[in-house]
């Protein structure tokens, strides 16, 4: 009870009272019914998978910005389903994928659920002419890839993927700043994960591993940031293990192109924070630096001058990639088709013990 109270008066300090509000209402799924989002005039929006980053950052954000647009939900358990369907006042939520997909009053849909479904469900919504959002990762195997890639690349402008590092307040900031800056540039990013028990679904093999579920983020914003200069023709992937037995986890990932870019990225789970997970990142690229401190606050120089930024509430990014569909500013998708591979080649990597 003490130990639930101390973590939701901090992420009041963290994410805000709305953000708070909707984390604590995803993970009891009680709360009466008179604290539910308003309806909105216009409700087009199917979610598949409806876990708690469904209802505590999609929910939360969509109903947020534009109001309670959802109309149809589905999810293997029952359990989440209907609690989902009840606080967003969906009356007969379809019951399976197939059904979310071919409801004809589903313009816009969200794939939030396990990691090696995305790219079924995305395939399907593309084929039955809908609008998909992907929740990262948006694929776990070459296989997937090569039938998604086609499908999204002729459907531009109706596929955005979830990956929302890009997005954020601070690196869009540093993107601004390097505008015109020649040279290499170093990056370096520690991620404290989450602690996962022995048998979490992210450890199924089919998920993709940690690479794909946690990794895979700071793979994609490497390309991002590296695309800044246009995406390298050759990148040489090192990689150190902690533990011969958990190669996923504790380990380091070094990247290195025939530019002189350096990235490394440091993946530690052996103890988290009190709040969950925390994220440290460096840049360097020619006269412009930046110390961002878990996307909470940020340092900026660039000359003799220096900046200090605060985001309150917390800005990952996840507002504005979420929002994709709505304000027409989505990601380059051969970015996402570059940091996918990546991704998909350190996890072949990981697993061989490369």
């Amino acid at each position: 009870m003490i130990r639930g109270l101390t973590k939701t008066i901090r992420f009041l300090g963290i994410y805000g009272w709305w953000r708070t509000f909707y984390k604590v209402a995803g993970r009891s799924r009680r709360l009466p019914g008179f604290v539910r989002p308003r309806l909105a005039r216009v409700r087009d929006v199917g979610v598949i998978g409806c876990g708690q980053f469904a209802f505590a950052t999609i929910g939360c954000i969509l109903c947020r910005r534009f109001g309670n647009r959802f109309v149809d939900c589905c999810d293997p358990s029952h359990e989440a389903q209907s609690t989902f369907a009840r606080f967003f006042r969906i009356a007969a939520p379809g019951g399976v994928a197939q059904k979310v997909i071919a409801n004809p009053s589903c313009e816009l849909i969200y794939v939030a659920s396990n990691h090696a479904s995305h790219s079924r469900y995305a395939v399907a919504c593309l084929e039955a002419g809908k609008r998909v959002y992907i929740e990262k990762p948006i694929c776990t195997t070459v296989e997937q890839a090569a039938q998604l890639f086609p499908l999204a690349r002729a459907a531009r402008g109706r596929v955005f993927a979830g990956y929302n590092g890009p997005h954020s307040a601070a690196i869009r900031e540093i993107a601004r700043r390097c505008e015109g800056t020649d040279g290499p540039l170093s990056l370096m990013c520690i991620v404290l994960g989450h602690l996962l028990p022995a048998g979490h679904w992210y450890r199924d093999p089919q998920e993709g591993t940690r690479i794909c579920g946690n990794v895979g983020h700071w793979l994609d914003l490497a390309i991002h940031m590296l695309a800044w200069q246009g995406i390298p023709t050759s990148i040489e992937v090192t990689l150190s293990f902690a533990d011969p037995e958990g190669r996923d986890e504790n380990m380091s990932i070094a990247l290195a192109t025939e530019r002189g870019d350096l990235v490394t990225i440091v993946m530690s789970a052996r103890g988290e924070p009190f709040e969950g997970i925390n994220e440290s990142i460096v840049f360097q690229q020619g006269d412009v630096i930046a110390k961002i401190d878990d996307f909470r606050t940020m340092t900026l120089w660039q000359d003799h001058k220096r900046w200090r930024r605060r985001y309150r509430p917390k800005d990952v990014g996840h507002a504005a990639a979420i929002c994709q569909p709505f304000s027409g500013r989505s990601r380059d998708w051969f970015e996402i088709e570059v940091s996918t591979l990546l991704m998909l080649f350190v996890t072949d990597m990981v697993r061989a013990g490369v």
